[in-house]
């Protein structure tokens, strides 16, 4: 759950490195494909599920971490204390259920469908509206096509569903009431995105959206016009963004000792006794289950805060002792710059304090990070067409295309669709998407027709 992989022996030991671990994957691959298709150092990474809506963040190339890690729901469950990836759910995804209040009012989800029944158009028993529902209504999703042909999806179900327990209650058109569910299921993904970007001091118009899930694609045009974003990545594995991460991922571990230390009284003997004494267990790390590593690399951090402050951030050091009173004065300026970062305040004539150290040991494993899947020859034809609904518009024809049928640097400019056995992306109106060499889909935004 600390962005990495671990020795299975020391897992084995120590399962708590465990919980949480498969999203914390996503930030991994994210930031490899935000700094190979954009040249960016940060991300936010939306990984749309059957029924959560995982967000993490990639901030100047690092994944910020939390001790804020619950076991079951928030406030109600258990925190675990523990550093992990920072990851952020909510109860939204392709099996998300449509459903009307009594007062009117239309919410998507936290129910959901799961995979079993699933959504209606999977005929499996299921006869709730989801978004999945919604999106085939529309037009994104071809019956024929899901999961690459080796399922059929059911649309009378679908518009079954969505007209007798969202049109009708809402005395609206089908298309209409479809529409307005992938606009709150974008809605409160946006709002998921806000919360955690706000929180870590990142404005999320100057960061690049990376699309996981395999529902990914449906709405993260929408989703990055909302929040003004200036580009979407939608991976080519995008729809095992996580799996991807963990392939990528290096040989990790991480130690951490408590030792108060204030910057008015500092004792640097002290901290670089626990300073050496961390870095020799990293070196025994990279001894043992890194033995054979390509490359190894040892970063130190400060958990530190403002006096009487109750929760630690995390502050990288310059340099592994602290050899001089220059030494220590970059740690204080490095804390400021990143308490700024984060909450977007200072207090530059403050002292602060330190209440651990930590030692993180990564071993890289591989040459290559690629994440590329294998050519497939395909022949589809580059003017295929279907009818396709937007709100702003109503139905358009959107130009089809295989997702692997696109070559680099090749553009497309919406309405369009973008097809793969895994994932559909749907560019909107006035958005235009860019095949890129990494095997990604680019996408800028735009501005809707209906705001122009």
């Amino acid at each position: 759950s600390q962005g990495g992989m671990m020795d299975a022996g020391d897992v084995a030991e120590q399962p708590i490195h465990l919980i949480n671990s498969g999203p914390s994957m996503a930030p991994v691959s994210g930031r490899y494909f935000a700094r190979e298709d954009e040249g960016s150092d940060t991300a936010v990474i939306a990984d749309t599920g059957g029924t959560t809506y995982d967000v993490s963040l990639v901030r100047r190339g690092r994944i910020p971490w939390t001790r804020e890690t619950w076991i079951g729901q928030p406030y109600r469950g258990h925190m675990t204390g523990f550093p992990s990836v920072d990851v952020k759910s909510i109860g939204a995804g392709g099996g998300s259920i449509a459903w009307v209040d009594d007062g009117g009012m239309l919410h998507v989800g936290p129910q959901s469908a799961g995979a079993v029944p699933g959504p209606s158009c999977y005929g499996n028993g299921g006869d709730k509206p989801t978004v999945t529902d919604a999106s085939l209504v529309l037009g994104y999703l071809d019956p024929e096509f899901f999961l690459g042909g080796s399922m059929s999806l059911d649309p009378e179900a679908a518009r079954g569903a969505i007209e007798r327990d969202v049109a009708t209650p809402m005395g609206i058109g089908l298309e209409e009431a479809a529409a307005a569910i992938i606009a709150i299921a974008t809605e409160n993904m946006v709002q998921a995105i806000v919360d955690i970007t706000v929180n870590q001091g990142i404005d999320p118009r100057d960061a690049i959206l990376i699309g996981g899930g395999g529902a990914a694609g449906l709405n993260s045009t929408a989703i990055a016009r909302r929040l003004g974003s200036g580009r979407v990545v939608i991976p080519e594995v995008g729809a095992a963004l996580s799996a991807a991460g963990a392939m990528m991922s290096d040989l990790h571990s991480q130690y951490t000792r408590t030792f108060f230390a204030t910057s008015e009284a500092f004792d640097a003997d002290g901290v670089n006794a626990v300073l050496e004494q961390l870095e020799d267990r990293c070196s025994a790390f990279i001894d043992g289950p890194g033995q054979g590593s390509i490359s190894q690399t040892i970063e130190f951090f400060a958990e530190a805060r403002y006096p009487e402050q109750v929760w630690e951030i995390e502050v990288p050091l310059a340099k592994r002792r602290f050899e001089s009173e220059t030494d220590l004065q970059a740690l204080i300026s490095e804390f400021h710059k990143v308490h700024e970062d984060i909450f977007a305040i200072n207090d530059q004539e403050s002292g602060i304090e330190v209440v651990g150290w930590t030692a993180s040991v990564k071993c890289r494993l591989k040459e290559s990070e690629s994440g590329s899947l294998a050519a497939v020859d395909t022949k589809l034809s580059v003017d295929d067409t279907r009818k396709v609904y937007f709100a702003e518009t109503g139905y358009v024809d959107a130009t089809v295309r295989r997702f692997e049928a696109m070559k680099a640097g090749e553009q497309l400019p919406g309405p369009a669709i973008i097809e793969s056995p895994f994932t559909t992306v749907v560019v909107d109106p006035g958005a235009t998407a860019e095949r890129r060499a990494s095997g990604s889909v680019s996408i800028v935004p735009g501005i809707s027709p209906a705001a122009q």
